[in-house]
């Protein structure tokens, strides 16, 4: 990969993060039309690393109250602690058993384009679920992690189904989204530690160590600056996205 290539994908990423229309998904699809070989998952990883930083800078204030909060042992931000613990429980075990089937799904175009439809019904669906609801349950933060375990599949979009389910268990839609980007924390580092570490263990050269370094820098800037817009209005997105994808690839 190039380092041209690298700022492309990077940039796609961080454009698509905030977005409910699965970056994931758009990174495959990036790569599969524009032909760029990345060799494995390394290289998602590190970008998806990016925008949780993206996260951390939009969240920060949250992020700060939240530690305080432990520091000074508040029991609502140990709470909100335990139902992150909780929520991120799914995904861990999803991504550990079922690695290798997330590989074969990236490497897929036609089936992310399949993902990218189901997600569009998920958004749609979520014209008719209202909620008000401030205070999370253990069973909303069960469900939600579930939610985002199902994301790991490149074109299931995590905001949209984490999100959408918090929606449709009556949360309140503030609340949902910063508990759904409060969650994506602990499964990105996760998720970046192992691939560090593969680094540690085989050290790529430095003409490989750029790209990495350059799509997670881009992926961070433009996800700090990307526009959010109405959330089940990007379900038409994911849509056209999808079934144009599927034409194109399905040949």
């Amino acid at each position: 990969m190039t380092p041209y290539e690298a700022l492309l994908l990077g940039l796609l990423q961080g454009l698509t993060e905030f977005l409910p229309v699965s970056s994931s998904g758009h990174l495959a699809l990036g790569q599969a039309a524009w032909g760029i070989q990345t060799g494995n998952i390394t290289f998602e990883v590190i970008v998806h690393f990016g925008t949780l930083l993206a996260v951390v800078t939009a969240l920060r204030a949250r992020i700060i109250n939240l530690a305080v909060g432990c520091l000074r042992r508040d029991s609502a931000s140990w709470h909100t602690i335990y139902l992150l613990v909780i929520g991120s429980i799914p995904a861990g075990v999803v991504g550990i058993l079922f690695k290798d089937m997330f590989k074969e799904a990236f490497a897929s175009p036609v089936a992310v384009c399949g993902f990218l439809i189901a997600t569009g019904c998920i958004l749609w669906s979520t014209r008719f679920a209202r909620g008000d609801r401030i205070k999370m349950t253990f069973l909303d933060a069960i469900l939600i992690g579930i939610a985002q375990a199902l994301a790991v599949l490149p074109g299931i979009s995590r905001s949209g189904s984490t999100i959408g389910l918090g929606l449709w268990r009556g949360l309140d839609g503030r609340e949902a989204a910063t508990f759904s980007f409060l969650l994506s924390i602990p499964i990105i580092l996760g998720a970046t530690a192992l691939e560090v570490g593969n680094l540690l263990v085989h050290p790529p050269q430095m003409n490989a160590l750029w790209p990495l370094l350059i799509g997670a820098i881009v992926a961070y800037i433009s996800g700090v600056f990307a526009i959010r817009g109405h959330f089940a209005k990007f379900a038409y997105y994911c849509w056209l996205i999808g079934l144009i994808g599927i034409a194109y690839f399905g040949k």
